[in-house]
């Protein structure tokens, strides 16, 4: 007898079902958060403000506040740099927006000393680096 389109449809379903292996329970995601580091650079207007007389104070790791400062006069995106409440300076205007905006945004964003060089120029001795996510 020839194997027709209905004898082999008939004959699948005396063959024994294929047995697939249990997916592996699913594992819970790793507690540990990730930090993403946004930028580097040296305080804009350091030398203006309380920057070189808390100098001596700074040490590398040392956290810093950020504050955005939409209503600022010369810059709707400036974002001011504190330490211990005392004005160093501003985040620079080429690396201001997207700092000022997350900020905006309640974003949890840390700001931290990354070097400090008091032989350097007024303007290029603390070197910070700002992120998001844990301070890591």
């Amino acid at each position: 007898m020839p194997m027709t389109r209905r004898l082999f449809l008939r004959s699948l379903w005396t063959l024994p079902l294929l047995t697939l292996p249990k997916p592996a329970p699913a594992r819970a995601l790793p507690t540990t958060h990730q930090t993403c580091l946004l930028n580097r650079f040296t305080i804009a207007g350091f030398q203006y403000h309380d920057g070189p007389t808390l100098l001596h104070h700074l040490t590398p790791g040392q956290p810093l506040t950020l504050t955005a400062e939409p209503d600022n006069p010369f810059d709707p995106f400036a974002v001011r740099i504190d330490y211990q409440g005392r004005k160093l300076g501003y985040v620079p205007r080429s690396d201001n927006r997207h700092i000022s905006r997350l900020l905006r945004k309640d974003v949890h964003v840390w700001c931290r000393v990354r070097e400090v060089n008091g032989d350097e120029w007024p303007w290029r001795a603390v070197l910070v680096e700002v992120g998001m996510g844990d301070y890591a």
